[in-house]
């Protein structure tokens, strides 16, 4: 009796553990479906940023489409972000951004704003499973200022809830990002609030979200000839 019980309990233990056990590539193809927009949304952005007791505050605008992300701030600078693509307007000029290039002076390079892709990791590896979610870890697959990624995932929405970055060795941990108070739009997971800490000059920025569709925003704002013609950002 005690051996069927026993029985009993590591069966009831593994159906438990392994309710969200999906293939890795099944995982990740999930995650990436509801990073995509498929249809256009917009984020009216709060960023602020500690340092040393010191407060900057920055307002911003993102626009999803597709796998592009139009990021706008207030004092003018302009971007689009692609997977493993950040093109910036600098001037009269738009040219492929350098790929430690940052949001507003802040924590967040604006590579981390790219819609997940599978691609992102070039040989992803799950690296620990747990109540917080499922860990996976890989090198970047595209061109990118990390020397390594990891990502936890909440099995449940398919959202990244928790990213540490490193860069330039795999022990060299620069900056923890958090995704939280995650919103349905147009039936896909955004996070409400992002939150990078630099672990190396110990700053936070954080980035407040306000998400709605935008069904109605022109195709060409998510091309390089939109990033070069007069802003349409209403503010």
């Amino acid at each position: 009796m005690r051996s069927r019980a026993r029985t009993a309990s590591l069966i009831a233990l593994f159906a438990a553990t392994s309710v969200h056990a999906e293939p890795l590539p099944v995982l990740l193809d999930l995650v990436a479906r509801n990073a995509r927009f498929p249809s256009p949304a917009r984020a009216d952005v709060k960023l602020e940023r500690q340092d040393r007791g010191a407060t900057t505050v920055v307002r911003a605008v993102m626009l999803g489409s597709g796998r592009t992300i139009y990021v706008e701030t207030r004092d003018g600078t302009r971007a689009l972000v692609r997977p493993g693509k950040v093109i910036l307007r600098t001037g009269t000029r738009v040219a492929r951004a350098a790929p430690d290039a940052r949001l507003a002076g802040s924590d967040v390079l604006l590579e981390d704003l790219a819609v997940f892709t599978p691609g992102l990791l070039k040989i992803p590896q799950v690296s620990d499973e747990g109540p917080t979610g499922i860990v996976v870890t890989g090198a970047p697959g595209m061109p990118s200022a990390r020397a390594l990624i990891v990502l936890t995932i909440d099995p449940n929405d398919h959202t990244i809830v928790r990213t540490k970055y490193y860069e330039r060795s795999i022990s060299n941990l620069a900056a923890f990002g958090r995704n939280e108070d995650f919103q349905s739009v147009d039936g896909h997971q955004r996070p409400g609030r992002m939150t990078v800490e630099g672990t190396l000059d110990r700053t936070t920025t954080r980035l407040d979200f306000t998400w709605r569709p935008a069904p109605d925003t022109p195709r060409a704002v998510f091309t390089p000839a939109g990033l070069l013609a007069a802003s349409t950002i209403t503010w």
